[in-house]
């Protein structure tokens, strides 16, 4: 074992935080906790797969859930795809039989890639894989001064060549949660703990001072500002929810009516609006209130108003679905909606 995995693997048995999916090599919980924690901090993720265990605690009862009834118990973590590919790769498994067992039939999972198929592989059944997530890039690019993008071909095929180069055989799975664990706690975004570092004396942007300059990313993603007006009707204790039909991150959730627009409109250009005029045509109506929430996203900034308001009489629900407003709270929504129903409901 060499000076890297000799350092990292003796720190993880002294500083390893206890996480339900370190003591079981069940696949099945194993292979949810990493869905969940795909692009989510730990102290996040932790309480949705507490939740999504007692609720299915056998991958049989995930696949024979309904997609509403998942997406409601994902609600406000975000990132929705996966937890409609989650339940896909479910129905995957129960129709198989087992739980597939070989990196190349993990890996067709769907919403499974390369860095959860080889945490699968490695922490449920020792295949010799190395991961390489957000975490690893960096702890390997400080550690060896590695400057290539990790945004890019060349940057995960050699840093992945690195990480395999480094994976203890023997010990796979222990290897792979140590370098992990390591990146997270110990060489950290911002703030790394240097001073404490058991690698340190053999950190090349530690001599010389780059810490701050790596990883490297070619490029960032253009986030765009939309502005949402979204609009909740109270008819005599019922409003009206449209289910999302696109293939957006909110698909098959519900949402109040909406106008969306690129620029920020006033009141009266809201309420002259051919959309909103063919909702409220011939309705007698007053705005209680209107409240501004924003919702930033990886890709999109939203900027997002909540008209409230009361009706004389029931508008025409063609397009809508009529619900009373004390059962929104049993419907799968995004997180933007999700704030204004507590704050306001």
């Amino acid at each position: 074992m060499d000076f890297f995995s000799s350092k990292i693997i003796k720190w993880y048995s002294q500083h390893k935080r206890e996480l339900p999916w370190r003591n079981t090599k069940d696949p099945y919980k194993i292979w949810l906790s990493e869905i969940i924690l795909q692009q989510t901090q730990v102290k996040q993720g932790l309480p949705y797969y507490q939740k999504f265990i007692k609720t299915f605690p056998r991958v049989s009862e995930l696949a024979n859930a309904n997609e509403e009834e998942v997406l409601k118990l994902w609600q406000g973590l975000g990132y929705y795809s996966r937890a409609r590919n989650l339940h896909f790769a479910a129905k995957q498994i129960h129709q198989a039989g087992f739980f597939p067992k070989e990196y190349k039939d993990i890996i067709r999972l769907k919403g499974v890639g390369e860095y959860t198929a080889a945490a699968i592989a490695s922490f449920a059944f020792k295949l010799p894989y190395a991961v390489v997530d957000g975490n690893v890039f960096r702890l390997l690019s400080r550690f060896y001064g590695i400057d290539t993008p990790i945004d890019t071909s060349r940057g995960k095929k050699e840093f992945s060549e690195i990480a395999q180069t480094l994976l203890v055989k023997k010990e796979p799975d222990t290897h792979n949660q140590a370098i992990m664990e390591f990146g997270s706690q110990m060489c950290k975004p911002k703030q790394p703990n240097c001073n404490s570092c058991p690698l340190r004396d053999e950190c090349v942007a530690f001599a010389n001072n780059t810490i701050h300059l790596l990883p490297v990313k070619k490029g960032k993603v253009k986030v765009k500002t939309v502005f949402f007006e979204y609009f909740f009707f109270k008819m005599n204790g019922y409003t009206l929810v449209n289910k999302r039909a696109d293939d957006g991150i909110w698909q098959n959730m519900y949402e109040f009516p909406l106008i969306t627009t690129n620029d920020l409109k006033n009141t009266e250009e809201i309420l002259n609006h051919n959309q909103f005029e063919s909702w409220v045509k011939g309705i007698d109506f007053s705005i209680e209130s209107v409240s501004e929430f924003k919702h930033i996203l990886s890709h999109r900034k939203i900027n997002a108003r909540f008209w409230e308001i009361k009706c004389q009489s029931t508008l025409p629900a063609s397009d809508f679905k009529k619900i009373k407003i004390e059962t929104i709270d049993k419907l799968a929504v995004s997180r933007l909606i999700e704030k204004f129903i507590q704050a306001k409901i």
